[in-house]
């Protein structure tokens, strides 16, 4: 072979190296950019698949917000569409509401896009509804300030009692739990058939009393009037006295002057009551019960001047599992007593921090808290469990809002 031959072998040999070279450089060029291809569609599929799922979460939380507007419209009667319901061109979202209680509705509501049928995006949010309440926290069955406990005569604590100032007991007068103060517990009466906790081994700090915003309850009364406290848009004049002799329904409500219940009426509770100056019940069939429809939430009646149920009559509370109570509130500082309770059947909520309250004969109450507290002649305390995180509300008619901490998000797989 010449000189030439071997040129033109070692030429040819070259050029198929450089072509298996560029073969192999053009391979890994196509396979980087099918990779950035496939890279930019993942990126741009996930941009849609993103925005589709916010898209689907806010019309779930449209449908949460119609739902909750739904039951304030209807009082609570709304129980979700039949239908999905559109919402422009992205989508749609189905709601529906069931019942968990008194008061307490369970909202599913599911947003689509751009439906049901063939969902490319499907977000599912559940939350609570409850009507809007006060929490006020009655831990003891009675909770008295610094002018302490006198208890007399067979009368009887059933829980756990607190004084800021000292508990005294005569005549077999017995609590049925343990008992705190702030000062001394008297011996050998009151029998306590749990722990004493008072000075001087074990003296207790003082404890803050239940808080109650007058103000905010009374508004309530006055059917939340914008002008308040200047006017009131519920008001009733009396002169001096409004008398309810026969059976009828109050609530919501201002009365200008003193309320009086007789003649075995029995009247239902609506709402919150402000009652300027003071109140009174007579007679053992006389009757003030809270409207069943409250279930398990309660609310208040709020005197400026004395209570007075020594002459007869009951105040009962709702027949829901656990009892919606009324609060019967005095505000006034200077009466002595502020509050006079001897009958049976009052089975409710007291409330006096600026006042001296009276238990004696068969007063049979749930729950009292008070500036001082006196017991006499068999009357009765006896606490509901239920009452650690009592709810009150100004009624059915009160605004529906979500609970807070109810809150649940999921997406379809």
């Amino acid at each position: 072979m010449d000189l030439v031959d071997r040129q033109q072998i070692i030429n040819i040999f070259v050029r198929g190296q450089v072509l298996i070279i560029a073969i192999v450089f053009f391979a890994v060029i196509l396979v980087l950019v099918a990779a950035l291809f496939t890279q930019v569609g993942s990126f741009l599929g996930f941009s849609s698949r993103g925005r589709m799922a916010e898209q689907a979460s806010a019309l779930a939380d449209a449908g949460v917000e119609r739902a909750v507007f739904k039951l304030n419209e209807t009082a609570g009667n709304y129980y979700g569409d039949l239908a999905e319901l559109p919402l422009g061109e992205t989508g749609t979202f189905f709601i529906t509401v069931t019942d968990k209680g008194q008061f307490l509705k369970a909202i599913v509501a599911t947003g689509y896009v751009p439906n049901s049928t063939n969902p490319k995006a499907q977000r599912t949010i559940k939350v609570d509804a409850v009507i809007n309440s006060a929490n006020i926290a009655f831990h003891y069955v009675t909770q008295v300030g610094a002018g302490g406990i006198d208890m007399k005569n067979s009368s009887t604590i059933n829980g756990t009692v607190y004084s800021n100032g000292s508990i005294t007991g005569s005549g077999s007068s017995t609590i049925n739990g343990d008992a705190y103060a702030v000062g001394t517990i008297s011996t050998p009466d009151p029998f306590v058939t749990g722990t004493k906790h008072a000075c001087p081994t074990d003296c207790q700090p003082p404890s803050q009393m239940p808080s109650i915003d007058y103000d905010k309850w009374k508004k309530a009364a006055c059917d939340d009037d914008p002008n308040y406290p200047t006017s009131c848009l519920t008001t009733t004049v009396c002169s001096p006295t409004c008398t309810i002799s026969s059976d009828t329904s109050i609530g919501t409500s201002k009365y200008q002057g003193n309320l009086a219940i007789t003649n075995n009426a029995v009247v239902t509770l609506n709402g919150p009551i402000w009652i300027t100056g003071n109140f009174s019940m007579s007679q053992g069939g006389t009757t003030l019960k809270l409207n069943n429809s409250f279930g398990s939430i309660g609310t208040m009646i709020i005197v400026d001047g004395t209570v007075d149920l020594t002459q007869g009559g009951q105040l009962s509370p709702t027949n829901a599992n656990p009892k919606g109570y009324i609060l019967l509130v005095a505000t006034n500082p200077t009466a002595d007593p502020v509050m006079s309770i001897s009958q049976s059947g009052a089975t409710a909520l007291f409330y006096a921090l600026e006042g001296n309250v009276e238990l004696s004969q068969s007063a049979h109450v749930v729950s009292l808290a008070a500036k001082k507290l006196t017991l006499s002649q068999s009357a009765t305390l006896d606490y509901d469990t239920g009452l650690a995180g009592a709810q009150f509300t100004k009624g059915p008619g009160a605004a529906w809002v979500v609970k807070k901490g109810t809150y649940k998000f999921t997406s379809s797989p």
